[in-house]
């Protein structure tokens, strides 16, 4: 705030006898390190002019507990992924000990292997190494605590990479995914890793609820641009949610779920994660029909 370029953007901003409010607002402490304070501004008169006074509240402390919370559900998302990990991991290490068992089959009984046919297996098996490697690379940055500056995302990115780790999943569990992503999306001032662990939430809650009919469903997820907002469903056509649980479920410790199997934390974080990049998260479910979560974020000016 302290910059004429911050100063004016306040004065932009605020209006004659309007009030603004920006929240979580980094500065570069003089020692280093960043100070988080919530700014609020407040345009008036003073001995006839216009003032603008402002008033902040340093959140650092708290910026840091969601931080820590924000982890920890993160790692337990990655406990959540690793069946998943394991499905998505097999196919390529199948593949590899299906080459590199050929090849040495055919070295132990001096075949006369010709050059394309060892070329051709030697790709494939390097191929899959590769895709192997990328599996556990992604887990890696997943995992990755987020730099608390934001960076513009494609918001379809996140989306591919939850399906990356559990598409294989979904499939052995008779849960059929379609993907209908606008290409060319603008950006929107976010964290991937975040974004994949809020729609690694959704998408976990879609198939839970298919899971609870043995007859299996389908999971949808949408992105697209719409009134000036980057938007985002997940829908499923499970079990749905009773409506008088709908407007509880963005709440800390609420779950429908069996003693165990939930903390009913997932959405919370999740819908605290959407806000803090200017988003809105909403939800509809009809008992019997499914459910749709909408996202939608301000396109990044950056």
């Amino acid at each position: 705030m302290g910059s004429p370029s911050g100063v004016q953007r306040f004065i932009h901003d605020c209006g004659p006898g309007e009030h603004v409010l920006y929240t979580k607002v980094g500065h570069l402490k003089r020692g280093g390190g960043t100070v988080y304070v919530n700014i609020h501004a407040t345009m008036t008169a003073y001995r006839g002019r216009e003032v603008v006074i402002f008033s902040a509240t340093d959140v650092t402390d708290l910026v840091e507990k969601d931080a820590q919370l924000i982890q920890a559900s993160k790692m337990k998302t990655l406990g959540e992924m690793s069946a998943g990990m394991a499905h998505e991991l097999n196919q390529p290490l199948n593949a590899i000990k299906l080459g590199s068992d050929f090849l040495r089959l055919a070295a132990s009984m001096d075949m006369d292997l010709p050059r394309d046919r060892f070329r051709l297996v030697s790709e494939e098996i390097s191929a899959q190494v590769d895709r192997a490697a990328g599996i556990i690379a992604h887990l890696r940055e997943f995992g990755r605590k987020s730099e608390m500056i934001p960076d513009a995302v494609d918001l379809n990115v996140p989306i591919r990479g939850v399906f990356a780790i559990i598409g294989q999943q979904m499939a052995l569990q008779n849960v059929n995914v379609e993907l209908d992503l606008a290409p060319d999306l603008p950006r929107v001032l976010a964290h991937a890793n975040r974004l994949e662990q809020v729609f690694f939430n959704l998408v976990a809650n879609a198939r839970d609820a298919i899971l609870s009919d043995a007859a299996g469903g389908e999971i949808t997820i949408r992105t697209w641009q719409e009134d000036g907002r980057v938007c985002a469903t997940v829908s499923d056509t499970g079990c749905g949610i009773p409506p008088t649980d709908l407007h509880k479920i963005f709440e800390p410790f609420f779950t429908s779920k069996r003693a165990g199997e939930g903390m009913g934390l997932g959405l919370a974080i999740s819908y605290g994660i959407v806000k803090d990049y200017g988003g809105e998260i909403n939800v509809g479910s009809e008992i019997g029909e499914g459910t749709t979560f909408k996202l939608s974020f301000p396109p990044s000016t950056a």
